[in-house]
Formats: structure tokens, sequence, C-alpha cells
């Protein structure tokens, strides 16, 4: 069976913490990529940007709805969603706009199974590859997972 390392992109485009969002906007249009990553002076993933955080970055921020009860507010729902929004709205640059939490990477040993199925998971379209030290190594798709499956048939 086939590994990560044989399907993945080595030729990534990324971006760097610094990169405005202006610039990271611009280099995801000319790239035609859904998603890049973020990485920081020693080339190690910070984190990865999608074409969903570059529109969240762009779109008016929605309250998070609340009751009043006893000189009390008190959020109903959305709180967690009304700071993403308000992150990404607020962001400057790459790591700032960066999702960082539950980020997924993946290691070129693993099989393509195995990364699939995290893919599939966490809904993603696509992986950082990374070494031991976390730098990162390539990029690796839904399109590269298909490929690699339909040559094991």
């Amino acid at each position: 069976m086939k590994n990560i390392s044989a399907l993945m992109t080595t030729e990534v485009i990324s971006v760097r913490e610094g990169d405005g969002v202006e610039e990271v906007s611009k280099k995801m249009l000319s790239s035609g990529h859904h998603s890049l990553p973020v990485v920081d002076d020693r080339g190690r993933v910070t984190g990865i940007i999608t074409e969903r955080d570059l529109i969240d970055a762009h779109r008016q921020v929605h309250l998070p709805t609340v009751i009043s009860i006893l000189d009390s507010v008190i959020p109903i729902s959305g709180m967690h969603e009304y700071a993403e929004e308000l992150r990404k709205v607020t962001a400057v640059d790459a790591q700032g706009l960066a999702t960082k939490r539950h980020l997924q990477l993946a290691r070129p040993e693993e099989s393509i199974d195995t990364v699939a199925d995290r893919m599939f998971e966490h809904r993603l379209h696509a992986l950082p590859v990374v070494d031991g030290e976390g730098k990162l190594l390539g990029m690796v798709s839904r399109s590269d997972i298909l490929r690699g499956l339909l040559s094991q048939s």
C-alpha cells in the first residue's frame, strides 16, 4: 500500500506568518488552491488558511443571541462562533487569520487510508505534510487521495 509521500505535492505555495491578509487573498486566488499552509521563519507549519477563513475575514460579525434576566446578559448560543468571527475580522496577518486550533497534519509515512479517514472526519480538502520537526514537506489533497486509491484498484 502506498503512503502519502508518493501522492503529496512537493511544490507547495505557502504563506508566512507576517504576510498581510490581502497578500494571502491574492496568493490564494492566483494559485487556484482552496487552502494555504502558514509557516514560520524556520519553515514549520503553524496553521492553515482556507477560502472560508478569507471570506469570513471580509464579512460582518454576527452578534450572538442573548437573553437578559435580572440585569444579567446570558448568551444562549454562538459565543464560540462569535469569538472566531471576531478573530478573523480583526486579523491583519496570516498568523492572526490562520486556523491553529485542531490543526491537522500528515506525516509522509502515513498510509492513504489513515490520511483519508482524517480528512473526511474533519471535513478537510487538503493537509500539510510535515517532517518530525513540523517543517513543511508537501500538501496532500482529496484529489491526491482519490488518485492514490484508484491506482490501487
